[in-house]
């Protein structure tokens, strides 16, 4: 299993109920393997399997929860 770590800039996250959302949102989906959210700086690094899911898919989930990617 080969794991690839994708950055993105997620808008709007203005508290821990806000990471833990998008947390909650990337976890759902198979093949991530861990989250990192930085609150401060709004930088969300997701490990993931490439051959199980797609960035498309990563940023599809983050919206989904409510918030932008840049």
């Amino acid at each position: 299993m080969s794991q690839t770590t994708a950055s993105f800039m997620v808008e709007g996250m203005t508290c821990d109920g806000c990471v833990s959302s998008v947390k909650r949102a990337l976890a759902a989906i198979d093949g991530v393997d861990g989250t990192d959210v930085n609150l401060a700086n709004g930088e969300v690094k997701v490990t993931y399997d490439p051959a199980r899911v797609g960035v498309s898919s990563l940023r599809d989930a983050i919206r989904g929860a409510g918030y932008e990617v840049s």
